[in-house]
C-alpha cells in the first residue's frame, strides 16, 4: 500500500475475508451477493464437547449429513487443517510423549510411511512399536489429522469415493491439480484435506462443506488468531451450494460461542470486523499501532537469555517515549536453536523503526551478539 502511494498508482483488493487493517484503512466497495445471486449455505455449529472423543473423529450429526450426500450423489469436502494420523503418540503405561529431539513440538504419526514425522524441522523416525522407557506396548494415537479422516470416511462412507488434499498427498500423486481434477470429474465423492480445501475452488456438486477442530487457530498466542479462525471457516462455507442444488455448512468445534466462530456461521463479516476492530484498539494492536518484531535465536540457552535481555534493554532506552516494548518471550525450540521475541509497539512507525535499527546496527558493531541469530520484521504477520 505504501509502495501505491509513493507511484500515485491505485490500489484494489478483493476479498471476501479482508483484513481488519484493510477494512479500517481502505474504501470500501461492497459486492454483498454472490454472482449469481443464490444465498449463502445455512450453517450449523456442532459441539463436540457433547461427544465421546472414542468414536472418531466425526460428530453423529456430520455422519448423516455425508451419508445423504452419497445416497443423492452429490459431494462434500470436509477441511482439517492438520496434515497426518495423529498429532501425539503417548504410551499407556508410563505416560512417555514421543517429541522431536530438535525442536520443543510433538512427533505427528504417519500411518501411510510408518513413521514419526516433525512438520518443523522434517526429522523423521520409525513408527515405534514399543515405549523405549518402560517396554510397554500399549502406544495412544491421539487427535486426528488428514490421514485419520480420510481413513474413517473410506470405512463409513463406503462406496463413495474419498480424495485428501494436503502437502503429503500432493507430493506422492504429482500435484495439486491431478488429485482436484479426479475430485471434480468423480460422479460423487469427499474431498478432505487441510486449508488448501478452502480458498478458491469452484465446484457447483459441492452441496455439504465441513470444517473439523474449527477452534484450533484460536489456541495459537497471536493477537491475530480470531481473525485467522473467522476466515478459515468463512473461506470454507463459500465453496458450499454454489450450484442450483443450495448447500450447508457443518462446523465441529468444542467453541461454539467463540465469537469469531459465532459471526462466521451468521455469515457477518462486516460485525466480525467492527468487533475485532473495537478489540484491538483497546489493546493497542494494528491498525491502531505499529508492529516491529526481534528474534534472536542460539543454540545455548543461558546465553541467548542474557543477550536477549541486553538488546530489549538497548532497544528500550533508543525507541520514543510512547513505544512499548513486550519480551524477551520464550518461543518454543525449533531445528535445534532456542529462541526468544521482543515486540514493539509503537504509534510513531518511522522513529521507532529507525531507533530500533540504530540500537541494533550498534550491538552488532561491536560483535555483542556472537553466537546469537538476529532478525527484524516490520509489520510482521
Amino acid at each position: 500500500r505504501r509502495r501505491v502511494v509513493t507511484n500515485g498508482a491505485v490500489l484494489l483488493c478483493g476479498s471476501a475475508t479482508p483484513r481488519p487493517e484493510s477494512w479500517f484503512e481502505l474504501e470500501r466497495l461492497e459486492l454483498p451477493e454472490r454472482v449469481d445471486g443464490s444465498p449463502l449455505p445455512p450453517v450449523e455449529l456442532l459441539d463436540m464437547r457433547q461427544v465421546d472423543p472414542r468414536a472418531g473423529s466425526l460428530h453423529p450429526a456430520t455422519l448423516d449429513a455425508l451419508a445423504r450426500v452419497r445416497d443423492r450423489g452429490e459431494k462434500a469436502i470436509v477441511m482439517i487443517n492438520r496434515r497426518g494420523f495423529a498429532p501425539w503418540l503417548t504410551c499407556q503405561g508410563c505416560g512417555h510423549h514421543w517429541g522431536c529431539p530438535n525442536c520443543d513440538v510433538s512427533l505427528i504419526v504417519h500411518r501411510e510411511t510408518g513413521s514419526l514425522v516433525c512438520h518443523h524441522c522434517a526429522y523423521e523416525a520409525p513408527l515405534p512399536t514399543s515405549c523405549p522407557e518402560c517396554g510397554g506396548t500399549t502406544l495412544s494415537q491421539s487427535g486426528a489429522g488428514t490421514e485419520r479422516v480420510e481413513r474413517e470416511l473410506v470405512e463409513l462412507m463406503d462406496p463413495m469415493p474419498v480424495f485428501r488434499l494436503d502437502a503429503d498427498s500432493v507430493e506422492r500423486a504429482g500435484g495439486h491439480g491431478e488429485i482436484l481434477g479426479r475430485f471434480e470429474q468423480a460422479d460423487s465423492g469427499i474431498l478432505v484435506g487441510t486449508q488448501m480445501v478452502a480458498k478458491g475452488h469452484d465446484f457447483p456438486a459441492v452441496t455439504l462443506s465441513v470444517i473439523l477442530d474449527a477452534d484450533a487457530t484460536l489456541r495459537f498466542p497471536d493477537f491475530r488468531a480470531e481473525e485467522r479462525t473467522f476466515s478459515l471457516v468463512t473461506q470454507l462455507a463459500g465453496r458450499s451450494g454454489r450450484g442450483s442444488a443450495g448447500g450447508t455448512v457443518l462446523v465441529q468445534t468444542i467453541a461454539p460461542g467463540a465469537s469469531s466462530i459465532s459471526f462466521a456461521a451468521r455469515h457477518d463479516s462486516a460485525g466480525f470486523l467492527e468487533a475485532e476492530l473495537e478489540r484491538r484498539r483497546a489493546l493497542g494492536y494494528p491498525p491502531f499501532s505499529d508492529l516491529i518484531r526481534i528474534f534472536l535465536s542460539g543454540e545455548q540457552e543461558a546465553v541467548l537469555d542474557r543477550k536477549a535481555v541486553m538488546v530489549t534493554q538497548a532497544v528500550g532506552e533508543a525507541l520514543p517515549d510512547e513505544a512499548i516494548v513486550l519480551g524477551p518471550a520464550p518461543m518454543f525450540r525449533a531445528r535445534g536453536l532456542y529462541r526468544r521475541r521482543i515486540l514493539v509497539k509503537t504509534n510513531d512507525r518511522e522513529a521507532s523503526v529507525t531507533a530500533v535499527r540504530d540500537a541494533l546496527e550498534e550491538i552488532v558493531a561491536d560483535r555483542t551478539l556472537d553466537g546469537v541469530k538476529l532478525s527484524v520484521d516490520v509489520d510482521p504477520q
